[in-house]
């Protein structure tokens, strides 16, 4: 297949308009984020480097690929997810391929045992996290197809389909599914098999009557794809899929296996936090949370490692450089806890001059802001977690 007909596959392509938050985006949360996750992707160059981003929707060819990208989930789109998982949650086969809508040879596959399932948009725009539902859903063989990636107009996204590919494989080994999973880039000897199409998946009678007997699959399919955002909070929808997939798997079964790379981090606080709150409040998922108890006089920081995008936001308001961060958690430490871990605790004071609450210290009836102002009365310093126009810190 010439690129001129590659081309005209893309053109009939249903595109789904992609939207851009820009209120959703890390650097609109924090001016010193670094995060790049949607640039240098898109390969109808769509997407330029700003802070926040800027999105050219007449460039934009809707590969899709930006949607799971994007880990506090600023570009939406109606994506092929939820009906790839509506659709998966109806095959009566338990094991399926999975194409693009531009692959020009869709009707034949692997083996005649399998389902091909034909997806709008590329298999980058599908993430880690739509696997581990697959996997939900009790498929027991999802391959995915790259044998005409070289035909493709969108080529240069077969890099980020085989690292979601490899990032879900090693999530999956966590709970032994790690071979669940699999990729082929040719087919020696292509076999017809079933083709059905995401969004308009076939139904027969017989599929009338499966139906009845897959509503477990059905209802938890929706579940997954349906769940209500924090308020306030943003968070991908990839993880998302993640974490409601990943309540679904049991215990795990080899809790040693590495995540580092994969944007999940596990925080520590010393004792110099302040309790001010900061970290909570920039925190753009969530995963941190601040419980202050005025009449007991206690607070509380708590920590979800599953919601963690490792966007070091955290780091950057902390005034008093209190929070670590490792970036290469286990599975054990991001999987493990069923509840929000305690990173710190303990009991509040009032602060003598503004009245704000912070951790109690000998001998400290100061705030760490006032402390400072006192101990500087010719320097400065913002309470924390604020910044100057333009971005500064002081």
């Amino acid at each position: 297949m010439n690129l001129f007909t590659a081309a005209e596959r893309l053109a009939a392509i249903d595109r789904s308009e992609i939207t851009l938050d820009a209120a959703r985006c890390l650097h609109s949360h924090d001016k010193f984020s670094t995060c790049e996750a949607c640039l240098n992707v898109c390969p109808a160059d769509a997407i330029q480097a700003d802070k926040p981003p800027l999105l050219d929707s007449t460039a934009c060819t809707s590969c899709l690929t930006c949607l799971p990208l994007c880990p506090s989930g600023a570009f939406s789109a109606d994506d092929s997810v939820a009906d790839l998982l509506n659709c998966a949650a109806r095959v009566e086969s338990r094991a399926v391929e999975l194409v693009c809508q531009a692959h020009p040879r869709a009707e034949t596959g692997l083996s005649a045992e399998a389902t091909g399932i034909r997806l709008r948009g590329c298999l980058a725009g599908l993430g880690g996290g739509t696997y581990l539902a697959l996997a939900a859903l009790g498929v027991e063989q999802i391959t995915l197809r790259l044998d005409a990636c070289g035909e493709c107009l969108w080529v240069s996204l077969r890099g980020q389909v085989e690292r979601q590919f490899n990032e879900a494989k090693q999530l999956l080994s966590a709970w032994g599914r790690a071979e669940t999973l699999r990729l082929t880039d040719a087919l020696t000897e292509p076999v017809e098999r079933p083709l059905w199409d995401a969004k308009n998946p076939p139904l027969s009678r017989r599929d009338m009557f499966l139906l009845v007997s897959r509503q477990g699959q059905i209802a938890l399919a929706r579940a997954i794809e349906n769940q209500p955002a924090k308020a306030g909070k943003s968070i991908g929808r990839n993880r998302t899929r993640m974490i409601h997939a990943a309540a679904q798997f049991g215990d795990l079964q080899d809790s040693g296996v590495s995540l580092a790379g994969m944007d999940f981090a596990m925080l520590t606080v010393n004792d110099s936090c302040s309790a001010c709150g900061s970290c909570a409040r920039i925190c753009p998922t969530a995963a941190l949370t601040i419980e202050l108890d005025e009449e007991a006089h206690r607070y509380a920081l708590r920590f979800s490692p599953k919601e963690c995008i490792n966007c070091e936001a955290c780091l950057h308001v902390c005034m008093e450089k209190a929070v670590g961060v490792d970036s290469a958690p286990t599975a054990e430490q991001v999987w493990g806890p069923k509840e929000a871990v305690l990173l710190q605790s303990g009991e509040l004071s009032r602060c003598e001059h503004c009245s704000a609450l912070f951790a109690a210290r000998e001998e400290n009836h100061l705030c760490p802001t006032c402390e400072y102002r006192r101990k500087n009365p010719f320097g400065s310093r913002l309470p924390a977690g604020m910044v100057l126009p333009g971005g500064m810190k002081r």
